[in-house]
């Protein structure tokens, strides 16, 4: 007789703190640092034990991205969260300082992939510490220039069995999808039509890192009269996005109201050739061989940027720069929102941007999202 072996019961998810491991956030110089000696985390902790350094240096990565959230909230920055969709159901946390969504100027910024919200890169968080690794400096350095913050949390998507939120870099086994952040793209669509475009801002400027750069020039495409009726201009670092099927009037505010500072060892602003962005490209001056550095080494640049759109204000005359034809996608998607009798071009009939593709869904909220 023929036995089915049984399949191994999965191992319960262990969400350790850094203060069970022994370790904390100086935030005096934002390093990670032991608990017990006092001194700041090394690589090498165990000398030659190449396996016992790489196990805590694992071990660490998860519980340092999540006390990012802490320090955001409990320290001079005082940010609060806002529950996307709301708390009462399977929800991430965004970060807005006090009173963020009714100033005059908004930033808001969007990390890379796979990282839990406000954290630049794993790695840098864990070995050069919250400076660098984090978004707590850009943070400051904007409420010291008196522009509110909105730190966005895209790859959050998925909420644990405990009823906590994890990205699907960090927890691998029964989750529940998070209603409107299913995704990275989704979640910056969401958040765009839900809270941003509900703001009391009058201008909004984007700091998006990596592959953040392909999500904000998705609201260009798909939202272009509301996103460049208040967006002065997105800070791109390090970003991974193109101008494919952008129109003429996209690719035109791309041009005059964006800038990409490219991971070079070339001392900063100095202007890097790159066709695929769509506006102009300049040095982040890391001269260091790890690029999830190039964020820390471009800051004053970039904020510096920042300020000069806000300065500017909207690029004006930029409707008339389109063709007042309707993209591709748009296109295409048409049959799929005719049930909402929102036609094509008018927006202000639809909740959200995220339009749908075939296989995509409408739920009962009215939300619209794309696969």
């Amino acid at each position: 007789m023929f036995i089915r072996p049984r399949k191994p019961e999965p191992e319960p998810h262990v969400r350790r703190t850094l203060g069970e491991l022994g370790y904390e956030f100086d935030l005096a110089s934002g390093k990670l640092r032991n608990t017990s000696t006092g001194q700041p985390y090394e690589y090498n902790a165990f000398g030659s034990d190449k396996k016992k350094n790489a196990e805590l240096y694992q071990s660490l990565l998860a519980p340092a991205s999540r006390d990012v959230y802490h320090v955001l909230v409990e320290s001079d920055l005082g940010m609060e969260p806002i529950a996307v969709p709301d708390s009462r159901q399977p929800h991430c946390n965004l970060y807005v300082t006090p009173g963020g969504l009714s100033k005059k100027h908004l930033v808001v910024i969007v990390t890379g992939h796979g990282v839990n919200g406000g954290v630049w890169a794993w790695n840098v968080l864990v070995k050069e510490g919250l400076r660098a690794g984090s978004v707590v400096e850009y943070v400051r350095g904007c409420v010291q220039r008196g522009y509110g913050v909105l730190v966005l949390n895209p790859n959050e998507n998925i909420v644990a069995p405990d009823g906590l939120p994890e990205t699907f870099n960090t927890y691998f086994g029964h989750s529940t999808p998070i209603h409107g952040s299913e995704t990275p793209d989704e979640h910056v669509g969401y958040v765009w039509s839900r809270i941003i475009r509900g703001s009391q801002a009058e201008s909004v400027a984007f700091i998006a890192y990596n592959t953040a750069g392909i999500t904000v020039v998705d609201l260009l495409r798909y939202d272009f009269t509301r996103f460049t009726g208040n967006s002065v201009g997105v800070a791109f670092i390090d970003s991974v996005h193109s101008t494919f099927k952008l129109e003429s009037g996209a690719l035109k505010w791309l041009g005059l109201a964006a800038r990409q500072w490219e991971n070079s060892a070339e001392p900063v602003d100095t202007p890097i050739e790159n066709d695929r962005v769509g506006c102009a490209a300049v040095s982040a001056g890391n001269s260091s061989d790890c690029r999830e550095l190039a964020p820390m080494a471009c800051m004053e640049s970039v904020l510096d940027y920042v300020a000069s759109c806000f300065e500017r204000g909207p690029i004006e005359g930029i409707l008339e720069a389109g063709d007042g034809e309707e993209s591709e996608d748009l296109s295409d998607a048409g049959s799929e929102i005719s049930d909402l009798d929102a036609p094509l071009g008018d927006l202000d009939a639809v909740e959200s941007i995220q339009m749908v593709q075939p296989g995509g869904h409408v739920a009962e909220d009215g939300y619209i999202g794309w696969d």
